[in-house]
Order: C-alpha cells, then structure tokens, then sequence
C-alpha cells in the first residue's frame, strides 16, 4: 500500500531554510542508494546541529568527507531542479529523528522531461554520467585504504561510468576573437596557439588557473592542474558551465564523445570534465581507450 507523504512534503516545502548534505570530492549533494527501492536519494536536514552531527559521524567514522550546506527557501526551486541533472530520484528528509524517503517529482514537478523532445531542442545533459561519476569519485576520492576501497567494486563503478562517457553528448565553451578573423594574425605562435587572458575562476576549482587556450581565431577554456599540467575545460550541462564561466563570456558548443579528441588543443594533456565541481580527468590517450572498451 502506497504511504501519504503529503504532510511531511508540505513541511520540506514551508521550511524557512534547509541544511543538504555535500560531498566534498564531487561538489555536489552527497549521493546514495535506497537498499530497498534502489531509489538514488540525497540527504535534507531541517535542523542545523542533526545535519552536523550527521556530518561529524560520516567523516570520523566512515570516512566520507562530507560538509552540511544551508539552502535558503528562495533557493529551494533551483536546487531541486539541479537534481534532475544529476540523475537524483529522491531525497531523505531527516526531521526530529525521524528519517523519511520522498521522490523527488512529487517535492517539484518537472515541466518537460528531456527525453520527450525532439533531438534538436533536447538540452544538453547527462544525468546518468553525473549520477555514475557522483558514486564513483565518492568512493574513490576517501582517505581510505585501496584494500578498502576495493570492497566498494569500483571496478564495476568504473565500467559504467566509462558506458556512460562514450555515449555522452558535452558542452564546450569558445570565445571567437572577431579582430582575428582576418588571415594575419598578430598573437598567433607557430603553433597557433597563445595563451591570453582569464576566464573568471571559479573558487570551488582545485586547479591552479582557468585561461582560454586560442587555436586559430578560436580560443578554448583550460586549466592547468598543480603540477602544471594543461586540461581543456568541457561541461555535463549548462549549469556546470555556468559554474565555471559566471560572466557567461563563453560560447556553448556542443560535442560528441567520438569529436573530442579532435577538439583538444595540442598542449592539451586531455579533458577536465565539470573543473568547479568532479573534476574527472580524462587524458588523450585514454579517449580511444574508452571506445574500444565499450565497441569492442
């Protein structure tokens, strides 16, 4: 028999504030899976010191860095809705000890399912990815043991997020320097390629510096890791994208997994994918790799 939740959603909606659960090796809401519906539920508190004392037992005892941030009621709408691109289905209200699971569409209905639109009006998004990626560097980003993360099955962790790389559709973002368009360059290296100007960085980042990379009259959003190594910045979704470029200076472009390695720059040792929050690298060689894994 179906439980009548109505009570308690009306009571997550009227909050004056919540407190959500964050990992701190994705950046995003801390992620996991009801043993029972297998449901991939994410974690609301409606008080400030059970959400703390919640957060001091997953890092001393489990081991799993986590963080408790405040979302204020004017920002409820927007949170939810970032959900839907992370592949999350439910949430786990925690109130007065008591915990219950709730499904996310009935908290906030979502207006258009992507699925449903034609492919050329489709967004931009991967929520299987994400959702996959999420499970994945929790695991491997704790101050464990490998004896210990491999209870965890990463290896089958890494299969699927790797499926879901190869049939990922990304954004990348350019900016067209219209004073080159012209055949004589004036900034240009041999190899076509300079290094000028910043893009807004974005303090979530653990990279040292966020600069466009120029090939042409084209240039492209890079970082540069701490031992100096070149990533290309390339984005799940806009709202990844947004996060890194606030200022909105760069021009969305989308690209298939099977584009990719056509679009690194030559410096470029590979992807940085989602640089403000996963931060997953993927390196040149490994591009290839992925396919003939998933193809055969």
């Amino acid at each position: 028999m179906a439980i009548d939740n109505s009570f308690i959603i009306k009571k997550l909606q009227g909050l004056p504030e919540m407190f959500v659960i964050f990992s701190q090796s994705t950046k995003h809401p801390y992620v996991t899976c009801n043993e029972e519906s297998f449901d991939d539920q994410i974690h609301i508190f409606s008080d400030a010191e059970a959400a703390h004392a919640y957060v001091v037992a997953k890092n001393e005892q489990e081991k799993i860095p986590v963080v408790s941030v405040r979302v204020a009621a004017e920002q409820f709408l927007h949170f939810y809705g970032t959900l839907y691109a992370l592949g999350v289905n439910g949430v786990v209200l925690h109130d007065n000890d008591t915990e219950t699971s709730l499904a996310l569409e009935a908290i906030v209905h979502r207006r258009h399912n992507p699925d449903e639109l034609p492919e050329k009006q489709r967004p931009v998004i991967n929520p299987e990815l994400m959702l996959t990626s999420l499970y994945f560097l929790q695991e491997m980003r704790r101050p464990v043991s490998e004896e210990e993360k491999e209870k965890a099955d990463l290896r089958a962790m890494d299969e699927e997020l790797v499926a879901n790389l190869v049939r990922g559709r990304f954004l990348s973002g350019i900016i067209v320097d219209e004073s080159e368009k012209d055949a004589d360059s004036k900034a240009e290296n041999p190899d076509g390629n300079t290094e000028d100007g910043n893009i807004e960085e974005a303090k979530e980042s653990e990279t040292e510096e966020e600069q466009p990379k120029k090939k042409n009259n084209i240039r492209v959003p890079y970082v540069n890791n701490q031992n100096g190594e070149m990533y290309q910045a390339i984005f799940t979704d806009g709202y990844e994208l947004q996060r890194f470029d606030p200022k909105k200076r760069l021009r969305p472009v989308v690209v298939k997994f099977d584009d990719l390695e056509k679009f690194l720059v030559k410096d470029a040792k590979g992807f940085l994918l989602n640089p403000t929050s996963t931060a997953l690298p993927l390196r040149r060689e490994q591009l290839p790799a992925f396919k003939k894994r998933i193809d055969g």
